[in-house]
């Protein structure tokens, strides 16, 4: 596979990601109201459907909180992987999760 063929199903891999709403970059744009449900902007403070104050944390946030990902493009990793799949980024090692084996 070529450079120019990597470069482009990278390219479409990130427009997939946009448009159906699963990357970070739209999980950093959404806020989801605690009492109804709605998926919100991440400026907004109140929700547009119900009024309800919004948390502080954006889908991001709580998705990082729960998933090991990459500090460079923010994918998720998993637990044994030393770089990235997605930009190649050496990872630094998995803290042990509370619970695992061992």
């Amino acid at each position: 596979m070529t450079d120019y063929d990597l470069r482009t199903r990278k390219a479409l891999r990130r427009v997939m990601l946009l448009e159906y709403g699963f990357g970070p970059e739209t999980l950093q744009q959404r806020k989801v109201c605690p009492a109804c449900g709605r998926a919100n902007r991440a400026q907004d403070t109140h929700c547009t459907d119900c009024g309800a104050a919004l948390p502080e944390k954006t889908l991001y946030d709580l998705y990082r909180a729960h998933h090991r990902c990459c500090l460079h493009c923010g994918v998720v990793v998993t637990d044994v992987a030393v770089y990235c799949p997605e930009c190649g980024t050496r990872l630094p090692k998995a803290a042990r999760r509370r619970g695992a084996a061992g």
